[in-house]
Parts: C-alpha cells; structure tokens; sequence
C-alpha cells in the first residue's frame, strides 16, 4: 500500500528555530520524528519563503542558509543517485536570491541541543509578490494557532472539542492543547512581534487609508465562508498602525454605510 504523502506546513524560521520537542511514532518505525513546534505544529514536510544568505558546495553536497527574516532554515542538497535533481535545483541558487523551498526536515541532537536541516523537494526563485503572499498566508495561519493557543491558556482544563467549539479548525485546535502540553511557558507575544515585522513596511505602503485596509483584510480573511474574525482583524490593523479604537470606529462607519454587516457576533463581511 502506498504511504500517504506528508502534510506540509508554511512555517517562519522562528518557528523551527524555538522548537525542542519530537515525537517518536511507534507504527512508523522507520519513519523519522516528527517535530512538535511552539505552536503545537506537528511536522517533517515544511515550505517556506526567504534569502539566501550563504552557499557552500564540495563534492558531496550543497548547503544553502535561507533567512526569511525571522530566523534561518539550513539546507543540505546530497550529491546522490536519489538526489541529484533536488542538489541541481539548490546549485542554480545564488547568494540574495528571493527563493521558495519545500522539503523534509531532519533532526540531529548534540550536548542536550536539536538542531534541524532541511533536505529540499522544491527550490526554486520567486518574485517579490509571491515572498509577499507567502508571508501573509503563513502569518494567518501562525496568528490562528496563537489566538487558539491563548484561548486555550485562559481556559484552563480545555480540550480540543472546546477549542473547536470557539471557531477554530480541529487542526487548530489540536496544535493549541499540544503546545499547551509541550510549551506551557512560550512567550507567544514575542513570537507574534517577531512575525508580523515582516509586514509591517509592506502594509503601510499597500494601503492608502485605514478604511481600505479593513476592507481588503475582511475580503481576504473571511477564508471559511463564516466572516472575517475580529480578533483576526485587530491584530492586523494593529500591526498597520491601526488602534483597536479607530478599528472599532471603522467598523461601526463601514456598517452604517453598508459596505459591511456581521454575519455573527464579531465576524465580518464585505457587501
């Protein structure tokens, strides 16, 4: 029977960089581990977007330093008959290259530290517009988990059912109480500072006003069908700027001029 192809996942650098946990999975015995993120992600395929920042290359293999600006992925292209297609990919890149990268990630241990490099399936440049949409969408679904997670540490005794019943994904929810069980202390809002510098100068040249701001965050945001979230919301127009009054401010003017209703308590559509 064929193996089901690993999830991936769109990660930061920090992300990775702060995770320590791994779980083993006794049915897979020969499978590597997985890696528990802060977040509770449970991972081994990754893609993510960033720099190259170094390159080496000897007569056994490729290594590349990825930066996406919070934090580095290292990675390392085999000169092997299994891997000679992914190595050409990594020695077409070059130093400030804007790239993309999926692959699996491998774990070493070393004095009591893990340590992660990541063996390529894709690497390929990109433009601009694509390092861009690959930031927002990674910086939705990192602020998801992080609302689900804070959720969570405010109730204490939840469960993943309790989770879900808020809103949020069964992945979601699942990510939350794993990393509740596995990173209890992680301080989430430096995590979530350290993510949304990447945007921030993008968002305040994107967006002409404040008003369209809200607009354009509810179209792209309201992912599910059910409305953009307000939490969701708040925590972009904060990063732009925006403080919660005006943002509330807003949303009252938008509803009156009927450019907006909501669809249930705090979540929002455009008309």
């Amino acid at each position: 029977m064929a193996r089901k192809r690993e999830f991936t996942n769109w990660i930061f650098g920090r992300e990775l960089r702060d995770s320590r946990e791994l779980e083993e999975r006794p049915d897979e015995e020969r499978a590597k581990p997985y890696v528990i993120t802060p977040l509770g992600t449970r991972i081994r395929r990754v893609l993510f977007c960033g720099l190259v920042s170094q390159k080496n290359t000897d007569e056994s293999m490729t290594r590349v330093t990825v930066t996406d600006g919070t934090g580095n992925f290292y990675i390392s292209a085999f000169n092997s008959e299994f891997g000679m297609q992914a190595k050409a990919m990594v020695d077409a890149l070059e130093i400030n290259d804007q790239v993309l990268v999926m692959g699996r990630v491998s774990t070493y241990q070393n004095e009591g530290k893990t340590y992660f490099n990541v063996n390529p399936e894709i690497a390929i440049k990109v433009d601009s517009v694509s390092m861009d949409y690959w930031r927002m969408k990674t910086l939705h679904i990192a602020r998801r988990k992080i609302y689900a997670i804070r959720m969570a540490r405010n109730r204490p005794g939840s469960t993943a059912a309790d989770v879900m019943a808020a809103g949020y994904s069964d992945l979601e929810a699942e990510s939350a109480i794993k990393a509740m069980e596995k990173y209890p202390d992680y301080d989430l809002q430096d995590f979530e500072s350290a993510i949304a510098a990447q945007i921030q100068p993008a968002a305040k040249e994107e967006h002409k006003s404040s008003k369209d701001f809200i607009l354009q965050y509810i179209r792209a945001n309201d992912t599910d069908g059910r409305g953009c979230r307000y939490e969701d919301l708040l925590a972009a127009s904060q990063n732009a700027s925006i403080s919660q009054n005006e943002l509330d401010d807003l949303l009252n003017s938008l509803g009156s001029d009927g450019e907006i209703f909501e669809v249930s308590l705090k979540r929002y559509k455009v008309i």
